[in-house]
């Protein structure tokens, strides 16, 4: 019963992969740069991340998906840059997707703030077995009934490009970005096209101080492909900028409770658990793990400054 309920599932999320291939994830304010270019170095310090989200707990090959964010400002004649590397794993059911995209943006200091311009480029592989399981009865088609499917492996490998926005203060944030700005094609087969849709993300968050040891965080993310959104209300709160908790609701979608620590060594630690609206879907788990070398760290306190808000 569990397979079937999943293919029912994932035959819906397939359907929905046209207009919507990019995943999720509930603890995108720490996940920036994997939709946005610009953010690339607005830590001001190297900054490495890494994500693994899996969803809906208790169904087998239920979608699991991995990403890795790297990014550094750099200085070149006088001027302020950034660089950034994503490498992202996405597994859902028969069809795995990988990807990895450099990322480069310009910083010009602006009123109190710095606003970044940035870009990115990248190859994205897409690939496909043959072999899945299908339930039995009328109305379902093998993958050789399929003018999209074979009952081979297949993959294809394109390239792709991406733009951003970013503007970020010591207490607030605000950005913008465009992915698949190529809409590369990732058809299998020659006699259908099927196109990595443009993905359009914004998002913000500010930092509001209740006195010397809390602090609120509330931040918003929107992801559109023009057919598919998503939109994410978050608010954690943080405590002597080490330990924060908090939740956040996507739009008929999920409610998600956050929780979260910074050690002094610069290693963070995130967990994030959906607990799904819909009446089929089951909870998902997130994990994150991140490190930063500082290049402002206190001799005195050793302290490390918020990897939010610098």
């Amino acid at each position: 019963m569990k397979k079937f309920i999943f293919f029912i599932l994932l035959s819906c999320n397939t359907l929905l992969i046209k207009a919507q291939q990019d995943p999720q994830f509930s603890q995108n304010m720490f996940n920036i740069l994997s939709v946005n270019p610009a953010f690339a170095g607005a830590d001001k310090d190297i900054f490495v991340s890494a994500i693994n989200r899996q969803q809906w707990v208790g169904f087998e090959n239920a979608p699991v998906t991995t990403v890795f964010n790297i990014s550094t400002p750099v200085t070149f004649m006088g001027t302020d840059h950034g660089i950034g590397l994503t490498i992202l794993s996405d597994k859902l059911g028969f069809e795995k997707n990988t990807g990895i995209r450099f990322s480069y943006a310009y910083q010009r200091k602006t009123g109190e703030g710095s606003l970044n311009i940035g870009f990115s480029f990248g190859f994205q592989n897409n690939s496909l077995k043959g072999e899945w399981f299908v339930p039995d009865g009328d109305g379902f088609s093998t993958p050789d009934d399929d003018l999209g499917s074979s009952s081979v492996d297949d993959s294809k490998m394109v390239f792709d490009l991406g733009l951003g926005i970013y503007y970020k203060t010591d207490n607030f944030y605000v950005g913008t970005s465009v992915s698949h700005l190529n809409k590369p094609n990732i058809g299998y087969n020659e006699n259908i096209e099927t196109y990595l849709a443009r993905h359009y993300y914004a998002m913000a968050g500010y930092r509001y101080e209740l006195n010397e040891s809390w602090e609120i965080l509330p931040s918003v993310f929107y992801k559109t492909d023009a057919v598919v959104s998503q939109f994410d209300l978050n608010t954690n709160i943080r405590y002597n900028k080490k330990i924060w908790g908090g939740v956040s609701y996507r739009v008929d979608d999920a409610i998600v409770g956050m929780l979260g620590v910074l050690f002094n060594n610069g290693i963070q630690i995130g967990y994030a658990y959906d607990i799904s609206t819909s009446k089929i879907a089951r909870g998902s788990h997130e994990f994150l793990l991140a490190y930063r070398f500082s290049t402002k760290l206190e001799k005195r306190n050793q302290k490390y400054k918020s990897i939010r808000f610098l």
